[in-house]
């Protein structure tokens, strides 16, 4: 399968669950700000910025109810 094709998966949280990941969300979010401004690799700071697009993405995907 293509990594564009879109995969629909349905999960239900409970508002604990959901706050809890919403947390790790961030947490991981914030790890990667730090490690893109302390890289001086391009590529790796690229895909660096491609995986912080993503979980952005996500975590918009989350806070909307989609």
């Amino acid at each position: 399968m293509d990594s564009r094709t879109p995969v629909v998966t349905t999960i239900e949280l409970t508002e604990p669950e959901r706050d809890f990941l919403m947390e790790v969300l961030a947490s991981a979010e914030r790890e990667l700000i730090a490690e893109i401004s302390r890289t001086d690799t391009r590529e790796y700071r690229e895909r660096l910025d491609d995986r912080l697009t993503l979980l952005e993405s996500v975590r918009v995907r989350i806070t909307s109810g989609i």
